[in-house]
C-alpha cells in the first residue's frame, strides 16, 4: 500500500507539476494525486502529459489524476448561461481522454463546495439530479476508455447521497473518492460511513479533523493524521480490507468551517444526520483540549499554512508509515492493534 500527497496540499506554493513529483519525492511520498488534466497542463497536450507520466515513472511514483467537476450548474453559475447535460458530458470528454491518456484507471471527481449545498440557484436536490445525468451520458465513453469516475465525499454530499447517486450509475463505471476528514463536516458517522463506502473506494484523501464547540454550534478543522480524534486506525483498516491496493492520499489544508447546529434552518440540510456520533467526536476535542493534549483550532490557525504544512505532512507520513503495516497484518489475521493501542 502506497503513501502520497494530494496536490491541495501544497499547492501554494506553486510548483509545477515537474516540481510536484520531485518534492514527492524529497519528501519519501509515493506517488501524487493531481486535481484534473489542466492542472499539468492546461490545454491537455498530450506531449506535456506524457512527460509527467514518465517523470513519475522515473521517480517510482503512482500518479493519479481528477476531472473538472461534473456539476452543470456551477459552471451555468460561472458562466451566466444555461448548461445542458448534454453540454457538459462533452465538455468532459477531452478531460476523460486525457486521463486514460495517462495510464489512470479512476479520476477523483467532486460535485460542488461546501457553499453549494445551501444555493437556492438552483437548490441542492437540482444540482444533483444535473449531475447525475451528466455522469448518465459520461458512461459509454467511461467503458470505452476503461476509465471509472470516483465521486468524492467532500465538503458537500452526504454519504446517504452519494450511495443514492451510486445506486443510479452502473457499478462498473462508479466509485468513491474516501476524504476521511470530510464525513464529520457533512454530520455523518465516520466509522459507519467508511463501512458503507469501503466496496467502492477507488481512491483517497487522508486526513484527520477535531471538531470544537462554538457558539453557534461546532467548528471543523483538519488536522494531521493521527493529530485529531477521528479514530484513524478503524477507518483506513476498513478501506485495507476492502482494497489492500488502495493508495492513501494526504490531503491537508488550514480554515475552519463553521457547522451551526443549534440553527434549526441548517440544521435540516442534514436530514439524515447522526448527531450522537458527532457530539461524541467533539466530547473526546473538548477533553484533548482541556488537557492541553490537542491545540485549539484558533491557536493552530494563528500559524500561516506555508509555516505548518511541511510538519503536517511529515507527521501525517511518519504516522501511516507505522500504522498501516499494522493494519495489513490485522487483514492477514495476525495479531492486530486495537485504535486504543494507537495515538490519536
Amino acid at each position: 500500500m502506497r503513501i502520497g500527497l494530494d496536490h491541495y496540499t501544497i499547492a501554494h506554493r506553486g510548483l509545477s507539476p515537474e516540481a510536484t513529483l520531485e518534492f514527492a519525492c524529497e519528501h519519501k511520498l509515493d506517488g501524487v494525486q493531481f486535481l484534473e488534466p489542466a492542472a499539468i497542463d492546461a490545454g491537455l497536450d498530450p506531449h506535456r502529459l506524457q512527460a509527467v507520466v514518465d517523470k513519475a515513472q522515473a521517480l517510482g511514483l503512482y500518479l493519479e489524476i481528477g476531472l473538472p467537476c461534473p456539476n452543470p450548474t456551477r459552471k451555468a453559475r460561472a458562466e451566466a448561461r444555461d448548461v445542458t447535460a448534454d453540454e457538459h458530458a462533452r465538455d468532459l470528454v477531452p478531460d476523460l481522454n486525457a486521463v486514460a491518456m495517462m495510464g489512470c484507471k479512476h479520476a477523483r471527481a467532486y460535485i460542488g463546495d461546501r457553499h453549494d449545498r445551501f444555493r437556492t440557484d438552483p437548490n441542492w436536490t437540482r444540482q444533483l439530479g444535473a449531475t447525475l445525468e451528466v455522469l448518465k451520458r459520461l458512461v459509454p465513453t467511461l467503458r470505452d476508455l476503461g476509465l471509472k469516475i470516483a465521486i468524492e465525499t467532500h465538503a458537500d454530499i452526504t454519504v446517504n447521497e452519494l450511495l443514492r447517486l451510486l445506486d443510479a450509475l452502473p457499478e462498473d463505471v462508479m466509485g468513491v473518492t474516501l476524504d476521511t476528514g470530510n464525513l464529520a463536516m457533512l454530520l455523518d458517522d465516520p466509522v459507519k460511513s467508511v463501512e458503507q463506502l469501503a466496496p467502492r473506494v477507488l481512491t483517497t484523501h487522508v486526513k484527520d479533523a477535531v471538531l470544537a464547540r462554538t457558539e453557534r454550534g461546532l467548528c471543523w478543522q483538519a488536522r494531521p493524521v493521527g493529530a485529531g480524534v477521528l479514530p484513524m486506525a478503524d477507518l483506513l483498516s476498513t478501506l485495507i480490507r476492502a482494497n489492500p491496493d488502495l493508495n492513501f492520499s494526504i490531503e491537508l489544508h488550514p480554515r475552519t468551517y463553521d457547522l451551526p447546529i443549534r440553527d434549526p434552518s441548517w440544521l435540516a440540510h442534514f436530514p439524515h444526520h447522526n448527531m450522537a456520533a458527532i457530539l461524541a467526536l467533539a466530547t473526546k476535542a473538548e477533553w484533548h483540549f482541556s488537557e492541553g493534549t490537542l491545540p485549539r483550532p484558533e491557536v493552530v490557525e494563528a500559524i500561516p499554512w506555508g509555516q505548518r504544512d511541511l510538519d503536517g505532512i511529515a507527521q501525517s507520513l511518519g504516522y501511516l508509515r507505522a500504522l498501516v503495516p499494522q493494519l495489513q497484518k490485522l487483514t492477514d489475521g495476525l495479531d492486530s492493534p486495537s485504535s486504543s493501542s494507537v495515538v490519536e
